[in-house]
């Protein structure tokens, strides 16, 4: 996430003879801006699900590094794939041009691919729970898989309606980050009687 600030290119002013007004300045560097930012809360919302996840192991094997590794590539490469949304960003809510769509659908399978891979670690590890604490409880291993099927699923519908409205797809994913969708992110609630799990120090 730190890394990010590498997106906010200044626009090319220094080495110019004359220096464009502030205004003219920031508004050429709000798109990037606009792209950090988004990228940022995007990235955030699935390390806050992996902090999540991997507080609950009590040990790991050569297969949970192996998907980490790949799920950190899909996380390294979101930055880019929002400056590719915001260069070819939808006009409206009709089927826009060819890039608007193939870039808003590349964006959401990107995100789908990252939860799967995610999902395929909490499978891996509550298996036979080999890899969690035993005291886990059954029904919070359930909720959290359930709640990563929905996220992995909504990510890859998005990715086909924005074959026929990027923008609506673009919506789609906010929502799951910004809006009523976010709740997917959130530890599940614990049975009554029963204390929720809590991250190792």
């Amino acid at each position: 996430m730190t890394f990010l600030a590498v997106t906010l290119l200044l626009p090319q002013a220094i080495g110019s003879t004359t220096l464009p007004s502030l205004t003219s300045y920031l508004s050429k560097l709000e798109p990037s801006f606009v792209s950090y930012v988004l990228s940022f809360f995007v990235i955030a919302s699935w390390w806050s699900l992996h902090h999540r996840l991997f507080s609950c192991f009590v040990r790991y094997d050569s297969t949970v590094v192996r998907l980490n590794s790949f799920f950190l590539l899909m996380i390294s490469v979101t930055p880019f794939l929002v400056s590719v949304l915001f260069a070819y960003s939808p006009g409206g809510f009709g089927p826009g041009s060819t890039s608007s769509r193939l870039a808003v659908a590349l964006y959401s399978a990107v995100q789908a691919v990252g939860g799967a891979d995610l999902l395929l670690i909490w499978r891996h590890s509550t298996r036979r729970r080999r890899l969690i604490a035993p005291s886990l409880p059954e029904d919070w291993v359930r909720t959290t898989e359930e709640n990563q099927l929905v996220g992995v699923g909504v990510f890859a519908a998005s990715a086909g309606i924005a074959f026929v409205s990027p923008l609506a797809a673009e919506l789609v994913w906010i929502l799951m980050i910004f809006g009523p969708g976010r709740r997917l992110w959130r530890r599940p609630r614990p049975r009554k009687g029963v204390a929720s799990p809590r991250p190792k120090d």
